[in-house]
Order: C-alpha cells, then sequence, then structure tokens
C-alpha cells in the first residue's frame, strides 16, 4: 500500500485500492492542541495511517459495523462511517477517468494515552 499520512484534525479525501474508489477521511484529536496528543500521534503517525487505509479498504470490500473502538499502548481510536451524501454531488477524476465514491465516509477520533512530563 501507497504511503498516505493522515493528518490529525483534519480531513482528506484518499483515493484507494486498485478499483480506485474516493472516500472522505476525518481524523480528530479529544485534545486538539496539547502538546502530549500531538507527539504521541506524530510517533505513530504511520501506524496509525496504515490502520485507518486498511479499515477503509476493507469496509469498501465488504462493510464492517461501526462504532469501533482500537486500543494501543499509547493511543485509543474511536471509529465511525456514516453515508457519504455530498462525495455523491462531485465528480472525482483520475486524469480523464472518473472515480467511483465510496459510500460512507469515516471520522476517527484519537486519544493519547502517553503523559507527558
Amino acid at each position: 500500500m501507497a504511503k498516505v499520512l493522515i493528518p490529525l484534525d483534519d480531513t482528506v479525501v484518499v483515493c484507494l485500492g486498485e478499483e480506485k474508489r474516493v472516500v472522505q477521511i476525518t481524523c480528530k484529536s479529544e485534545r486538539p492542541n496539547d502538546i502530549g496528543t500531538i507527539t504521541t500521534y506524530y510517533l505513530v503517525r504511520h501506524e496509525i495511517s496504515e490502520l485507518i487505509l486498511r479499515l477503509a479498504m476493507a469496509h469498501m470490500r465488504s462493510p464492517i459495523s461501526s462504532p469501533l473502538r482500537i486500543e494501543a499502548d499509547l493511543y485509543s481510536i474511536q471509529a465511525w462511517s456514516v453515508p457519504w451524501s455530498f462525495g455523491k454531488k462531485v465528480a472525482f477524476m483520475w486524469g480523464d477517468d472518473p472515480l467511483e465514491v465510496c459510500e460512507d465516509k469515516w471520522t476517527f477520533l484519537f486519544t493519547s494515552r502517553r503523559i507527558f512530563k
């Protein structure tokens, strides 16, 4: 899978898989301006981005019920999907080729478990 880093406290639109389907992904933090949260996310951003993209791709192929909760040593993530009605109103293209839009969009809530002193 290509290396795509999902930014914290932002929303991105990503083209997934060989099917080239587009999905909206939002990754929020429980404490947006907390230095411990920002630092922890920076340390695990590759792991979390991979997890988010794999989850979105799996859901695209076979729907996963939400909400979900993922627990790790340094963080926890709550994830949920909802229908992406706006995505159906936009024409996404890859060059001259139209892209399909995923039925759902995803939101992830990142919570840091690491306490920095």
